[in-house]
């Protein structure tokens, strides 16, 4: 085999695998230990990790003969992306992909808290549903009269302001510093400037944002208490733009309704994270994105596009473009290919 890929945890679908392998030596990692991956990463020519495997300046530094590092779908932070670019080692994404799917399972979870799923599951398990179930239906607020607040409008933030204003007759405001407003507004949602104003305004605020240096923790206790005592927060984005500290104590003080989350500030979460034992949280294992299209789409976008680099080719998704000359020199020493 002309080059190696390394693998850290499978793609989401068996189909790219079985194009890398008809084309390169493929090593596998379930779960590794650090240096597991320092060991693997010495002669891989290509590198794939799951989130939330970190492939960082210690393991590109490891691979001598690295050229390009994959995420496995659109989310680039767990790799240190300047230190590849310092190396000459391309990154690529695969966008696009999760629009649709992570879109529905924000929608799930909206319409979820706005029903009152949670209670009225645990309300009918215990017994009491029917008796309670009129009191309980006060408390539901038809969403053609609240408003949506959307923080990050990006692909899937435009998609989830389609389907709420389209199908529910929603008023959709949006929290975006890199679009401008004129952008937002084209798209039938009105900008806010200021987070904290979008915060005050909306009934239901769901994150769409990016994770970086100036999301992270965007959601905190200032933010939370921000909200309206009886709003709901939505996140299937990335776990540490919001703060799982203050958002526990935003819950168990009651400063919101309800929260819904798909990710965490850490992965995986297990019983004793103090967010499960709470009743007014609606939690899902970073699923959003996980439907049949999506996991054969992304996979296929993952071989592919490392398989377009070893040929000394331009990849579609590259996210650090001015590594890419470096790129390509070094593989044409490295694998001879190239002109």
């Amino acid at each position: 085999m002309p080059h190696n890929v390394l693998l850290i945890d499978h793609l989401y679908h068996p189909a790219g695998e079985e194009l890398l392998a008809q084309h390169s030596a493929v090593t596998h990692l379930e779960k590794p230990s650090r240096n597991q991956v320092i060991a693997a990463a010495k002669t891989a020519h290509g590198i794939c990790g799951r989130y939330p495997n970190k492939i960082d300046a210690e393991v590109i530094s490891a691979a001598e003969d690295l050229l390009v590092i994959c995420s496995s779908g659109r989310g680039t932070d767990a790799i240190d992306i300047e230190t590849a670019t310092a190396r000459g080692v391309t990154v690529v994404n695969n966008p696009g992909f999760g629009k649709v799917p992570v879109s529905e399972h924000a929608m799930f979870m909206l319409m979820s808290l706005s029903r009152h799923g949670i209670e009225h599951d645990s309300m009918t398990r215990e017994g009491h549903g029917w008796s309670d179930r009129l009191g309980a239906g006060n408390t539901i607020r038809d969403l053609d009269r609240c408003t949506l607040g959307i923080v990050g409008f990006g692909e899937i933030g435009r998609e989830v302001a389609r389907k709420c204003a389209g199908a529910f007759d929603m008023t959709v405001i949006a929290y975006d510093p890199y679009v401008s407003s004129e952008e937002i507004a084209a798209l039938g949602v009105e900008p806010v400037e200021h987070l904290p104003d979008l915060l005050a305004r909306a009934d239901y605020v769901t994150v769409h944002a990016e994770l970086n240096e100036t999301s992270h923790h965007l959601i905190d206790e200032a933010a939370l208490r921000a909200m309206k005592p009886d709003a709901c927060l939505i996140n299937t984005a990335r776990g540490k733009i919001v703060s799982q500290d203050a958002l526990h104590r935003a819950l168990a003080e009651n400063w919101i309704r309800a929260a819904a989350l798909d990710v965490f500030e850490i992965e995986p979460v297990g019983p004793d994270n103090p967010l499960c034992a709470l009743p007014n949280i609606l939690l899902s294992p970073h699923v959003g994105g996980l439907t049949q299209g999506f996991a054969e789409a992304s996979s296929m976008s993952v071989a592919n596009q490392m398989l377009t680099v070893f040929r000394g080719e331009y990849p579609e998704n590259i996210r650090n473009p001015e590594a890419w000359e470096r790129t390509k020199q070094r593989a044409m020493r490295i694998l001879g290919v190239g002109a």
